[in-house]
């Protein structure tokens, strides 16, 4: 009885999210009985919206709930506790949400999601309850919906010339939009879409200039971060504009909101701008302690826009920063920088969606060390992290406002998300961890429980073939994938979250059966360790090699080689590697004093008109080591060379951010040359202007990173 009891148990914990109340009885409804069924709406029931009663014995199923999407969730559940055998064990269940709104984001405008893979997340995450589709369909950098009354949304903005020279795009047909939102429905997943106003809108003004302040004819933005160019408020042409889009948006969108944006809004221009003057004079906006005269312009260019949705039956959301200069009564507020804003419009009297950045709710945050995950926008949010987010703040519950938190949503961005397989990286399992926390109860949570449903989720996932993140083995601290030693060396290793590590040192690819991690390895002679982590039902996930390289220490530079401070030189042009550099006339650059100066050569504009002067520069110095040791060296420039050795080359990555191939050398006491090579390009969409280009060396042991300094003679 006892084992049978734990079998049962084992049964029950791969359900995600886990049920409000569960109770398991004795033996398993047998799979030729699996068919038998019996689901009743009843709105007498006590069964609050979406929940549902679940009650599996030896002779069939019945489920019952008071609408067709507790039906739909139960159903999920069960499908969840069918064993591989095809049996169910005989469990009761009672079930409801904690949030109205449980939430999940994409960004086909920064790279474009084909409607099979919007279809797909909808499916896998439809199964875990989330019930509404975040749809970031307009941006800066592309168009998505197609308007038919605007035609060039699509034929223009919809498609960007990339820095080199590629054509990139895509957007949804009326009749694709409208196949995505009935097949979510299907699924009682409610689409919210999203028209980004009066910021974030480059690509609408490129196809209409008439919609900026000026006017004036705007270039391809194929760049990420926020450009100073927005809609113009002051003029009647541009809500008359958003009217005939939402007028368009709300036939196909049955949602009762519809997402605003509203977000990241540079209005240096507007200050400028007759019309948005003459807008502010007329309205009276003046500049005070709630917000500058510009701020409450645009506060007034959302109340216009929720004026247009009222016309339509709909509701306006848009992102925290529309609280900036007053914020209309009926709008809801999705906090993302941090909870602070979701605090304010919950106590103002706003309905709030929470979705910090801060607190786990951005997927396109790191998993794990930097240097061993792929590239990202930055931050580090782990499963874990995730987890433990509570969506109502505390302090709401203390002044009696916690009902404003109506749900919770994760958001995963798209600018360094180049490719299906590596936005579903991005989003699971952390996604798993979004559905228990908007559904279940915090009282039901628990992290160890919650980690082992996590792999029956994930073996979900492979059947799908859809990629999701398994912990990459990384070193305490700082990991590196070049290592050197003189006579010993020692390699550790650990992951995010609890798996089995593996590896090799025979240059073979590591298996679930090869050498299991238990403790530090020690090295006396050069070796390539090939290592990975195997999940608990035994999938390998990526593997990572790290060089181990004994050497004698690199000699000093002959004492007629010093030279004081930098030597820099630039040639201009358009470069996408150190290899475009072969052959190239350079010219001396002066007064250059820093490493990191390689990337001032050129002012730095938001904005990236075709305009701007590419170049490509290299600087030379020479500095002291104090003692013979091992030093580890890391750069965001394109090359590092150390005593003519080149031992970093970022330039050839997708987008050149965030440098992985740190390198070690053993240098002897003394003086020796670094070379730094910068390209100004933009790559993967990162004006890499944005780089530190100083070359920063770790001793192993010392505390901190220090920026390599030019000797002085």
């Amino acid at each position: 009885m006892k084992l049978l009891l734990t079998l049962l148990a084992t049964a029950v914990i791969n359900i995600i999210p886990e049920p409000a109340q569960i109770q398991v009885h004795n033996g398993f409804l047998k799979k030729s009985r699996t068919d038998r069924v019996q689901c009743t709406i009843d709105h007498d029931a006590g069964i609050a919206p979406e929940g549902y009663t679940l009650s599996v014995t030896r002779k069939g199923v019945k489920i019952v709930a008071s609408d067709n999407a507790g039906i739909f969730y139960a159903k999920q559940t069960l499908a969840q506790l069918v064993q591989p055998d095809g049996s169910i064990p005989c469990v009761e269940i009672k079930d409801w949400p904690r949030f109205a709104y449980r939430g999940f984001h994409v960004d086909p405008c920064r790279h474009f999601m084909p409607v099979e893979e919007v279809k797909k997340h909808i499916d896998i995450l439809a199964s875990y309850k989330i019930n509404r589709m975040h749809w970031h369909l307009t941006e800066d950098q592309g168009w998505r919906i197609e308007i038919k009354k605007y035609p060039k949304l699509t034929e223009v903005a919809a498609w960007r010339t990339e820095f080199d020279g590629s054509v990139y795009g895509g957007y949804y047909t009326q009749e694709e939009i409208k196949d995505v939102v009935a097949y979510a429905a299907e699924r009682f997943i409610t689409i919210v879409p999203e028209i980004e106003m009066p910021g974030h809108a480059i690509s609408a003004i490129r196809a209409y200039p008439w919609l900026s302040c000026t006017g004036e004819e705007v270039k391809t933005f194929y760049t990420w971060g926020t450009p100073d160019i927005s809609l113009c408020p002051g003029k009647e042409s541009t809500f008359e504009f958003l009217d005939d889009v939402i007028a368009e948006v709300v036939q196909l969108f049955p949602s009762e909101y519809i997402h605003i944006g509203g977000d990241e809004c540079r209005k240096n221009r507007w200050e400028h701008c007759p019309l948005c003057q003459a807008r502010i004079k007329e309205l009276g906006l003046v500049s005070d302690e709630k917000g500058t005269a510009e701020e409450k312009l645009q506060s007034y260019a959302v109340g216009r826009m929720e004026g247009i949705l009222a016309k339509y039956g709909r509701k306006l959301i848009g992102w925290d920063e529309i609280l900036e200069g007053g914020l209309t009564p009926g709008a809801t507020v999705m906090s993302w920088r941090g909870e602070k804003g979701g605090i304010k419009a919950a106590e103002d009297g706003h309905d709030v969606i929470m979705t910090p950045g801060t607190d786990g709710m951005y997927f396109d945050h790191f998993q794990g060390d930097p240097k061993v995950e792929p590239h990202t926008i930055g931050h580090y949010t782990t499963l874990e992290k995730v987890y433990a987010y509570d969506p109502v703040p505390e302090v709401l519950k203390k002044i009696g406002k916690a009902h404003h938190v109506q749900g919770v949503q994760a958001n995963t961005w798209s600018e360094y998300i180049y490719s299906d397989s590596q936005r579903d990286y991005m989003m699971y399992p952390r996604a798993f961890a979004l559905a228990e926390i908007a559904w279940t109860q915090p009282a039901r949570k628990n992290w160890e429980s919650f980690r082992k449903r996590v792999d029956a989720a994930c073996q979900k996932l492979d059947e799908r073939g859809v990629t999701y993140h398994i912990p990459i083995p990384e070193q305490p601290g700082n990991s590196c994938d070049n290592l050197a030693f003189t006579d010993k060396a020692t390699l550790e290793l650990k992951t995010t979250r609890p798996e089995k590590i593996v590896y090799t040192t025979d240059g073979s690819e590591p298996t679930a059966e090869s050498a299991e991690y238990q403790k530090p390895l020690s090295f006396t002679e050069s070796t390539v360790v090939k290592t990975a982590s195997v999940t608990a039902y035994g999938k390998v996930g990526p593997v990572r090699t790290i060089h181990i390289n004994r050497m004698a220490p690199l000699p000093v530079v002959p004492e007629n080689e010093w030279f004081s401070g930098i030597k820099a030189r630039r040639t201009d042009g358009k470069f996408l590697s150190i290899d475009d550099l072969q052959g190239r006339e350079w010219r001396e650059v002066d007064g250059m004093s820093r490493l990191r100066d390689l990337v001032t050569l050129e002012p730095y504009d938001r904005n990236l008109p075709d305009s701007t002067r590419f170049y490509a520069a290299e600087a030379e110095c020479c500095f002291i080591v104090k003692q013979t040791g091992v030093y580890r060296f890391s750069s965001d420039s394109d090359a590092v060379y150390i005593d003519g050795k080149l031992i970093i080359d970022n330039s050839h990555e997708q987008v050149k951010r965030y440098s992985r191939y740190d390198h070690e050398l053993v240098l002897e006491a003394g003086v020796h040359k670094a070379k730094a090579v910068f390209i100004f390009n933009v790559k993967g969409g990162w004006n890499n202007l944005r780089n530190k280009t100083d070359i920063m060396m770790l001793r192993p042991g010392d505390p901190e990173w220090h920026s390599l300094k030019a000797i002085e003679l």
